[in-house]
């Protein structure tokens, strides 16, 4: 307790706004106290996720049931608005465009389902465990941390806290097929803890990739888009929670440095190009390869808590929503030029 007492003092302000995070083109530094009073107003237990809508403002994903989504203006981290999901146990938030709206879909770990509501927090859809699959005794073993989408309408649901299913929907909610978890053979399977969070990659619409950060692991696993494995990158040192497109890069926020070993242990932030080849750390000493291999990684142990949810703004500044970090769940950081 008092190590992690120590950890939410570095975080909540120690890292000082001059100190420049990361390496070559892509470095930030910390903003003092930015959303710090906002946060006030709200009651935040964990931080979960983040994203920006159409507006330009940024939707912050809490799992406190009072107020699970809070809505903020990027630039100046002033409070728009705040509601409820009634969600005790949400976790993951994807902002997608549904004809000529935006929606949002959260998952809940407890609830042990799926939501789809508007920005506002209308309650659109709820689509629940998927009972017909025959993979889950109960709703209880399905716990669902992330959604990605695909430009159809259809969507995924990874079950990286219950069997690590992948769950491939229609756009009307109907299931399509799943994967992962014990499923196929070698590396067609996922492994617990692992399918955390991830990234659907629609460059090449003909080769459809669905990018999956493999936490616990400590790799990334990159999928044809029915569950075939491709291949693999691993990540020593580092904890992958999820996978952010940005240009020709990849934002990897990592929650610890030695999790789940430590759950104590501070996290980094990883920019890395389309070849997987990280090119920045951010709260974290350079990425270091020797014959092409990563060499584990280390948190500066100063920078951040536990890095759970990333945005990225036109300007490349980094949003951070931090797990279990009560003296800092929201951390922007400004990038350098």
């Amino acid at each position: 307790m008092i190590r992690f007492a120590i950890l939410c003092l570095l975080a909540a302000g120690l890292s000082h706004a001059e100190d420049i995070l990361g390496q070559g083109d892509f470095r930030y530094r910390v903003v003092p106290n930015w959303g710090r009073e906002a946060l006030a107003q709200v009651h935040v237990k964990n931080g979960h996720a983040v994203a920006f809508d159409a507006q330009g403002r940024l939707l912050f994903l809490t799992d406190d049931a009072r107020n699970n989504v809070i809505i903020l203006d990027a630039k100046t981290g002033a409070l728009i608005k705040h509601w409820t999901a009634r969600m005790p146990g949400a976790h993951g938030m994807s902002v997608v465009k549904e004809g000529g709206r935006e929606v949002l879909f959260i998952t809940d770990t407890q609830l042990h389902e799926v939501r789809k509501l508007t920005l506002d927090g209308e309650e659109l859809a709820q689509y629940p465990w998927p009972q017909v699959a025959k993979l889950h005794a109960s709703a209880n073993e399905y716990r669902p941390s992330k959604t990605i989408h695909f430009p159809n309408g259809e969507f995924c649901v990874f079950d990286g806290y219950g069997k690590d299913y992948i769950f491939h929907y229609k756009g009307d909610g109907t299931l399509l097929r799943w994967w992962g978890g014990n499923l196929g053979e070698g590396e067609d399977q996922l492994k617990h803890w692992g399918p955390h969070g991830g990234a659907l990659n629609v460059s090449d619409s003909a080769k459809k990739r669905i990018i999956i950060a493999m936490s616990d692991q400590q790799e990334i696993k990159r999928f044809t888009e029915d569950g075939h494995f491709i291949d693999k990158i691993a990540m020593p040192g580092g904890n992958p929670r999820d996978i952010v497109f940005w240009g020709e890069h990849v934002i990897v926020p990592h929650l610890g440095d030695q999790w789940p070993k430590d759950k104590n242990s501070p996290g980094f932030i990883s920019i890395v190009d389309r070849e997987y080849r990280i090119v920045s750390n951010i709260g974290a000493p350079g990425a270091v390869y020797e014959g092409g291999v990563l060499q584990v990684m280390k948190s500066d142990g100063r920078t951040f808590i536990h890095p759970h949810g990333v945005a990225v703004d036109a300007e490349g500044n980094l949003y951070v929503a931090q797990f279990a970090s009560a003296a800092a769940p929201l951390l922007k950081l400004e990038r350098v030029k």
